[in-house]
């Protein structure tokens, strides 16, 4: 029995570093994937961030530590947006495995090459220096956190955390990547032989009990479609200067979802262009207060802050009014922040370079010592 059972030993605990960068890099793959095949909701849900506490659970963790299979927080996805829907929910599943699977074989090479320039500037032979990383024996472990437990937290285990995470979610079982490609793929074929699209019943729909990783938010697609044909509708109207139709349609979005800040924004503007002042700063109030998105937070203080400097009393304060309803906001989507993602990563990079230059660097000077 205890031979069935993994060997406990304080060196299993250095694959943490390897569990949380394994797990940044899958989910961000997973939020890459979504945005781009239309999802872009990942933004609101902070995905987008290279911060490993946005994206592990700790149960998951844990069980990952104990019994080598665990789960990261589950990405949800909203991909009602998506051009071929379940292909791209494929994609999206499979997008995680294949970056960890790729970053694992990276992480190996590159572990491999240190070892042989460490190989080629000291006197020890390879099998010796290739156990310094990879050590099978308990002998070969390192007994206290030294250089070579440094090492190996940040070489061998980053590799073996990222293909185990990649293999692992490849699984057909529920909460695994393996699973909801499965059914995109299922699905997608089985679309395909159909005569012609045909509304799927809510309740077989192969998706709506499903519990996986990647989590189809369909709940939140049925209440939004609605609201978003009518402020669709009420921006055309908009365009067009016929206010009232668009006010109307403005507010029978926010009568199917309460939280849809864009349609109080635009409903702010539509009544300045009506040059109703006080109907607009209700509105812009009701963005701030009800709406579930940032964007329509910040653009509703905007709003209200042009508005502020527009004086009531003023001869052309009613022509002022106009002029800042006239059109209606279209840029509702949120968009990442690709340049602090960007300035990250490059920090990172260089945080890297020095870290690993400074280890190279003190394993040379053990292992010559």
């Amino acid at each position: 029995m205890n031979g069935f059972l993994p060997q406990l030993h304080w060196t299993n605990l250095l694959i943490i570093p390897g569990l949380l960068i394994g797990y940044t890099i899958h989910e961000l793959a997973h939020a890459l994937a979504a945005y781009f095949f239309g999802d872009t909701s990942q933004v609101e849900r902070g995905k987008f961030t290279l911060n490993p506490f946005r994206h592990i659970s700790w149960l998951g963790s844990i069980a990952f530590l104990l019994i080598g299979i665990g789960w990261a927080d589950p990405l949800e996805i909203s991909p009602q947006n998506y051009k071929n829907r379940w292909l791209a929910l494929t994609f999206t599943a499979l997008a995680g495995p294949l970056v960890s699977l790729t970053f694992g074989l990276t992480t190996l090479l590159f572990t491999l090459l240190m070892a042989a320039v460490l190989v080629y500037n000291s006197n020890l032979p390879t099998d010796t220096i290739l156990q310094f990383f990879f050590p099978i024996v308990t002998e070969n472990r390192p007994q206290a956190f030294d250089m070579q437990a440094l090492a190996i937290a940040f070489t061998s285990k980053v590799a073996v955390a990222s293909f185990w995470i990649g293999f692992t979610s490849l699984l057909p079982l529920p909460r695994m990547d393996g699973f909801v490609a499965l059914i995109g793929l299922v699905s997608h074929y089985r679309s395909r032989k159909m005569p012609q699209p045909q509304a799927v019943p809510k309740a077989t729909h192969p998706t709506a009990n499903m519990q996986s990783r990647i989590i189809p938010v369909d709940q939140y697609t049925r209440r939004n479609n609605v609201a978003d044909i009518h402020f669709k509708l009420g921006t055309e109207y908009h365009q067009t200067n016929k206010f009232d139709d668009a006010i109307a349609r403005y507010r029978q979005a926010i009568a199917n979802d309460q939280n849809f800040g864009p349609a109080y924004v635009n409903l702010g503007l539509a009544y300045l262009g009506k040059g109703k002042r006080r109907e607009a700063i209700h509105a812009f109030r009701g963005a701030i207060q009800f709406a579930d998105d940032q964007k329509s937070h910040q653009e509703a203080w905007y709003q209200l802050h042009q508005l502020s400097e527009v004086t009531p009393i003023d001869d052309h304060a009613e022509e002022s009014l106009s002029e800042l309803g006239a059109s209606p906001w279209t840029d509702t989507k949120p968009k990442p922040n690709w340049p602090g993602l960007a300035v990250s990563a490059a920090l990172l990079l260089l945080a890297g370079i020095a870290f690993y230059s400074y280890l190279f660097a003190g394993l040379a000077q053990m292992l010559q010592g």
